[in-house]
């Protein structure tokens, strides 16, 4: 498998890079963030994750993230913050980023947060689902489409859209969804969760006649389909 490093700090992402390769990844990694957005757009379908440092040179994380995002390319991220603040962590989530680790952090924790997000999600085995008139979700190709046209999901999004159609008609807590896309203690999980599920609204249910995707106070979600 391939892993990019996008991090200006050559120490670290030699560190990095180090630990990767002693896992058997195949690893790339750039200092520039404009080089290394260029060399992702190009080398995307060879690409299987990115770890992606906000501060970067000509253009950073923020700004490199959301832009391969526009284009539809899902390749999960793994963004690096220098800042412990949520509103960094929650804007990485809401332009496409899948997790988020504070620096400084354990290698052992990087890794474990790499085989997470590499984790082959279960194949839905279903028909192509209709869960509005204009909404279908088709768990065996992994694409989820509105008015005939494709929607660009994040893995998590996807997962998490997975899981809930997986039980439909459910009320599905925060926490068994976390159990069940979620491979690593996080703080501030509950708001992660609840990022995603803003993701989600705003991407697919965004009509009256589409808000399938209810909130149950106190609880968690469930995903109302006829």
């Amino acid at each position: 498998m391939k892993i990019l490093i996008i991090e200006d700090n050559r120490n670290l992402a030699k560190s990095i890079e180090r630990v990767l390769k002693q896992e058997n990844f195949s690893v790339g990694t750039f200092w520039n963030g404009l080089e290394a957005e260029k060399f992702w757009l190009i080398n995307n379908k060879e690409i299987d994750l990115v770890i992606l440092d906000i501060q970067l040179p000509e253009k950073n994380g923020f700004e490199i993230c959301q832009n391969i995002r526009e284009k539809g390319i899902s390749t999960p991220v793994l963004m690096l913050t220098a800042k412990n603040e949520l509103e960094d962590k929650v804007k990485g989530l809401h332009i496409g980023a899948d997790d988020y680790l504070t620096k400084p952090f354990k290698l052992e924790e990087l890794l474990a947060r790499v085989h997470a997000l590499l984790r082959r999600p279960k194949m839905f085995k279903t028909k192509k689902i209709e869960l509005t008139k204009n909404i279908f979700f088709d768990g065996a190709a992994r694409k989820v489409a509105k008015s005939g046209n494709e929607i660009s999901l994040t893995p998590k999004e996807f997962e998490i859209l997975e899981f809930l159609v997986q039980h439909k008609n459910e009320a599905v807590s925060q926490q068994k969804i976390f159990d069940h896309c979620f491979d690593f203690a996080k703080e501030n999980w509950s708001n992660t969760i609840e990022v995603h599920i803003k993701n989600l609204r705003k991407k697919l249910f965004t009509n009256d006649d589409e808000q399938i995707l209810k909130t149950i106070r106190g609880l968690g979600y469930r995903l109302e389909i006829k």
